[in-house]
This record gives structure tokens, C-alpha cells and sequence, in this order.
């Protein structure tokens, strides 16, 4: 943002690595444009309109989690030790044999068949320094994934809510405006997520004698799915402590499941469609998950958590305050952020846990002047 300095002159605005893509402020958004109605033929409609805002926060999404690229690296076997082992399992018996005081010529036949090599990288222990330092560098993912998934939760809310996007400012504002609850956030989210898949690939394993364990927890990683429709949105709008988040987010998960397992389905319908590309050709299936994948999911799990915060945690404050809501019509204002400061009100001990409602309107003042 240009200003003065103490000689009268403009300082320069700092450019960065994003800046090319991320510093220039929106057109603005028409009020015809806006959705007062989320259903299922608006989601079509505002869906075509934010197509470029989809891939953009895409972008975020994956360049913004850039530690993963280190991860993929360390066990691509690229930059590993190798060592060789034998393809078939006959060959430790066929070698025993041979080595055993048996007819070597006889087991030559055998082992022209079972005696074939192939490379694969040493365990990490063993492995050089170079992969080690890939593994660690990987590790900033837990520093990454919550920053980048709040920054992104804040920027598709506004694009569903449409509003005016300021890339650049909305998405290192919101970093540094909650890093401290986002990073721990994080760091629960991606634990979580991995327990979910190890226990859901385990008990796969195990189908025959824990099956009920299975669709257990396919269950328990579906809630904590819906879960995490609310999560960072919820952090990104309310005043709120980390465990009342989670406490909100599970109570907006059941108290909505009918729209929430849609949104579900469409997200399993996106996933199983990139695999279909990816299983025809590769590279096609890695380009949808760069471009689009992520946004289109967030973007699903935005269109129907919003709407549902909004009824029962939005709305209820101005009517209580006897005031119109951020989204209603009666607001005259001519601004693209229609909102209204003040503070959330206290627990209702129904819905939610009361939090300091955060709006945009002074913010958004403050970069017009």
C-alpha cells in the first residue's frame, strides 16, 4: 500500500514472491451478483463466477504448503542410498541350497528365473544426510498447514459471501492475525488427519476380524470431515479459544449433517474423478490437483458451512441487538464489506459457545484511505 513518508515523498510498495498474482485488488462486486439464497442452483452460479478465485486459492492452498515438495522428494528414492534385494521370494532358498553343498549346475535354471535384483532406498537411519535434511524440512509442515488453511478458510468465505478480495493483505493479514491459535490448530489438524488414515488403513488390513472397527472409523474420519468445514472459518470470524472451536465445529457437524454429507459427496465425487484422470494419465490427475482440487473442495465445504454459521451464530447476535444483519438487505451502505463492529454476544448454551464477532469494516477503511 503506497503512503507518505516524513519528507513528503511515496514510498515504494514492497514486492514480494506473491505479489505478481496477489497484489492487486479485486474489481469489486455488484449487488446483483450476491447470493442471499444458498441452495443447490446458486452453488452452480456462484460457482462459474469464482472459477478464477477457485484456482487462485488452489495455488494458495498448494504453494503456501510448500514443505510437502521437500517430503515427496525425501521418498522419491531420487537422492537415497539404494540398496538390492531379489524380486522373487524363491531366491534365499534356491541360494541356500546352492551354497549348501547341492549341484550348483541344477539350481542355475532356477536361479536365471528367481534370481533377478532390483534397487530400493535404505531406511532412513542409514540413509545420507541430504535425505535426512529433506525429512526435516518436510517437518514445517505443521507450522504451514494451519496458517495456509486459515488464510485460505478467510478468502473463501468472503468469495462465497462475495466479497471483494484484497489477495495479498487477506491472506498474510490473516496469517498474522491468528498464528497463535492457527499453528496449534495445525498441528491438531494434520495429527488427526493422519491417525484417521492410518486407522482407516489399518483396520483395511485387518477387514476379516475388525470390520466393525472399519466402518468405525470411516465414520469418525467423515465427522471429523464435517468438523473441519467449520474449524477455520470459525477461527477467522469469532474470538474464540481453541477448544470452544473445536467444540462449535462438532456441534455444527451433527446439528447440519443432512448438507454437510452432501458436501461430503461431492468432495468424494472430486477425489474419485482425479483418479480416473490420474489412472488414464498420470500427469493429468496431478495437474487437477494443482490447480483445482483443493479449491473446488473448500469451496464446496464453504458454500454450506457459511450459511449454516451464519443462522446460528451471525444472525442471532443483531437480532438480539436489534440490529440488521452483515448480509442483509436494509443496509445502505454503498461499501463492498457491509458489516457492523462490535462484540458477539455471550453463551446461549444451545448452539454455540458466545465469542467476539470479528467484521471488516474498519479494515477495509483503513486500506481506502
Amino acid at each position: 500500500m503506497n503512503g507518505e513518508n516524513n519528507n513528503g515523498g511515496k514510498q515504494k510498495k514492497r514486492r514480494t514472491l506473491f505479489s505478481w498474482m496477489y497484489d492487486r485488488n479485486g474489481k469489486g462486486v455488484k449487488k446483483s451478483e450476491v447470493i442471499k439464497n444458498y441452495n443447490f442452483k446458486n452453488f452452480f452460479k456462484l460457482f462459474g463466477r469464482k472459477w478464477g478465485d477457485i484456482i487462485r486459492i488452489n495455488l494458495l492452498y498448494i504453494v503456501g504448503n510448500f514443505p510437502i515438495f521437500f517430503f515427496i522428494l525425501a521418498v522419491s528414492g531420487n537422492f537415497s542410498r539404494q540398496a538390492m534385494k531379489p524380486i522373487s521370494e524363491m531366491y534365499p532358498l534356491i541360494y541356500g541350497m546352492g551354497t549348501a553343498g547341492g549341484d550348483a549346475a541344477a539350481f542355475l535354471p532356477l536361479s536365471g528365473i528367481h534370481g533377478l535384483f532390483e534397487s530400493f532406498p535404505v531406511d532412513i537411519s542409514i540413509d545420507n544426510i541430504g535425505v535426512k535434511i529433506l525429512y526435516g524440512l518436510s517437518l514445517l509442515i505443521l507450522v504451514t498447514f494451519g496458517l495456509v488453511n486459515a488464510s485460505c478458510a478467510y478468502i473463501m468465505r468472503n468469495t462465497v459471501k462475495c466479497e471483494p478480495i484484497f489477495w495479498g493483505v487477506d491472506f498474510f493479514g490473516t496469517m498474522k492475525k491468528n498464528w497463535k491459535i492457527a499453528v496449534p490448530m495445525g498441528i491438531f489438524d494434520a495429527l488427526v488427519l493422519f491417525l484417521n488414515a492410518y486407522a482407516i488403513y489399518f483396520y483395511w488390513l485387518n477387514y476379516n476380524t475388525l470390520y466393525i472397527m472399519f466402518f468405525c472409523s470411516l465414520v469418525t474420519f467423515m465427522v471429523y470431515m464435517f468438523m473441519r468445514f467449520y474449524m477455520y472459518m470459525i477461527m477467522v470470524t469469532f474470538d474464540m479459544g481453541f477448544f470452544k472451536i473445536l467444540k462449535n465445529s462438532f456441534i455444527f457437524s451433527i446439528l447440519c449433517i443432512g448438507k454437510n454429507l452432501l458436501a461430503f459427496i461431492g468432495m468424494a465425487l472430486v477425489v474419485f474423478i482425479t483418479m480416473l484422470f490420474a489412472a488414464f494419465y498420470t500427469p493429468l490427475g496431478v495437474i487437477l490437483v494443482l490447480i483445482l482440487d483443493f479449491g473446488i473442495c473448500s469451496f464446496m465445504a464453504t458454500y454450506v458451512a457459511y450459511p449454516n454459521m451464519k443462522k446460528f451464530m451471525i444472525d442471532p447476535y443483531y437480532k438480539e441487538n436489534g440490529e440488521a444483519s452483515d448480509d442483509g438487505d436494509d443496509d445502505d451502505d454503498d461499501s463492498p464489506r457491509r458489516g457492523k463492529p462490535g462484540g458477539y454476544g455471550e453463551d446461549d448454551g444451545e448452539y454455540y459457545d458466545g465469542g467476539e464477532y470479528v467484521t471488516d469494516e474498519d479494515e477495509y477503511k483503513s486500506r481506502k484511505k
